[in-house]
């Protein structure tokens, strides 16, 4: 298995931890990143928190994920049972950890649980047309 096979969540997971531990945070996740108070009307404001980047992230990533699934001409069904094992992982986090209790990580939890799934959904298919039942 190497480094282009592992879920992309795991990634997400060590970055969401690593800010969480780091004592380089500027502020916490709801402090704005991006400030598009010139782009916009003078009046509206759009600001971009952290937390919304890593929804961002997630959804960029499943993407890539549902892709990388569709695509590959070998099934590895241990891709996708890894990725379980990670969307296992988010969901222990956000029950037993109060960091991770917000709706940034319930959208990347369940995000992270499609992932797993569409994986083994798209393999079931997958072999279904490979496998020609008698005739």
């Amino acid at each position: 298995m190497g480094i282009l096979s592992i879920t992309t969540f795991f990634w997400i997971l060590l970055a969401y931890t690593g800010i969480v531990y780091s004592n380089y945070l500027p502020g916490p996740f709801q402090n704005p990143i991006f400030d598009f108070n010139h782009v916009l009307y003078v009046h509206k404001t759009l600001s971009i928190s952290i937390e919304n980047l890593f929804i961002f992230i997630g959804l960029f990533s499943l993407l890539i994920e549902i892709y990388k699934a569709a695509t590959t001409k070998s099934f590895n069904s241990l891709e996708s049972l890894f990725s379980i094992i990670i969307a296992i992982v988010y969901l222990i986090l956000f029950i037993t950890t109060p960091w991770a209790h917000n709706v940034t990580f319930l959208f990347l939890t369940s995000m992270a649980f499609i992932d797993g799934l569409g994986g083994f959904i798209i393999e079931i298919n997958a072999a279904h047309r490979d496998v020609i039942f008698g005739k």
